[in-house]
């Protein structure tokens, strides 16, 4: 029985653990880095996807990305930090194109395998449209719930 609890659970597809793209917080890739800041800080994100108008994922942002982005023109002209320049920049210039998406019908271990790097992985389909997000967070509770029915079935077995 544990092999079979574990070959269903590694190949079992991600569908059924994706927050849907409704519920995430997503930019377009034309807004300014100081608004795409605003909402990654108001929502309390680190980074979230980069959405176009045709519902493609192009990459993701993240504060860090905008930091840096900041922090590169600043040592090209050999100056402070100056936040008020963020308004002058658009998220496709700073954001992480190396982000795409995997399909929802991708199986548990090709998906956590690719979390362990990554706080969440964009889900796409077949025409490469974004149907939402699956976090590390998700899949960690979903083996934190297998091994803890695995311990409860050694409890359980007559010894």
């Amino acid at each position: 029985m544990k092999g079979n609890a574990e070959t269903l659970l590694f190949s079992k597809e991600v569908a059924p653990f994706i927050i849907p793209k409704e519920l995430v917080t997503v930019v377009k890739p034309d807004w300014t880095l100081d608004r795409a800041l605003l909402v990654l800080t108001r929502r309390g994100q680190n980074s979230v996807p980069v959405i176009n108008d045709e519902n493609q994922i192009e990459g993701v942002i993240s504060k860090t990305n905008i930091l840096d982005h900041l922090y590169e023109l600043s040592r090209e002209k050999e100056n402070e930090l100056d936040f008020s320049k963020l308004n002058q920049f658009q998220v496709h210039e700073a954001m992480d194109l190396n982000h795409s998406g995997i399909l929802s019908n991708s199986i548990f271990s090709f998906a956590f395998e690719i979390l362990v790097n990554r706080s969440y992985i964009p889900i796409i389909d077949i025409r490469n449209q974004f149907l939402g997000i699956l976090t590390r967070r998700v899949m960690m509770e979903k083996v934190i719930e297998y091994f803890h029915g695995e311990y409860l079935q050694t409890l359980a077995d007559p010894v």
